[in-house]
């Protein structure tokens, strides 16, 4: 696999649809520090879910057809939008972390070569 096509993810030259989507602000839950936001995860994504089904629920029968829709469209469609935030965030990191070209570098021969080196010293200290 060649790497000399891989370059780093500039922000700025990204396609204006992308970069509309990175200027998102994300929520951030600073205040807890440690395991206590793992904690936060699961209760408040648990407890979101029931609400929100109750609340698409009660839009659903209260509102007339096109607005009802609409209304209950919002709340799904602004966490896919920032699921999709999150993920492009993370998506960029990765690759100008790993797969651009001043990231890591795959050299096969080399890891091979180092990896048989330490089997073999391996072997003689068992010997």
């Amino acid at each position: 696999m060649s790497q000399e096509g891989a370059k780093r993810i500039d922000k700025e030259s990204l396609p204006w649809y992308y970069r509309a989507i990175l200027k998102i602000p994300l929520p951030e839950f600073s205040f807890l520090q440690g395991s206590w936001g793992g904690l936060l995860w699961v209760v408040s994504v648990l407890v979101f879910l029931i609400l929100e089904s109750y609340l698409d629920l009660f839009l659903l029968v209260f509102f007339s057809f096109p607005i009802n829709i609409i209304l209950a469209a919002v709340i799904p469609s602004s966490v896919f939008i920032i699921f999709i935030r999150i993920n492009l965030g993370r998506f960029i990191a990765w690759w100008n972390s790993v797969c651009a070209e001043f990231g890591f570098k795959w050299n096969i021969e080399k890891s091979m070569q180092e990896y048989l080196a330490a089997i073999k010293e391996k072997e003689e200290d068992n010997a």
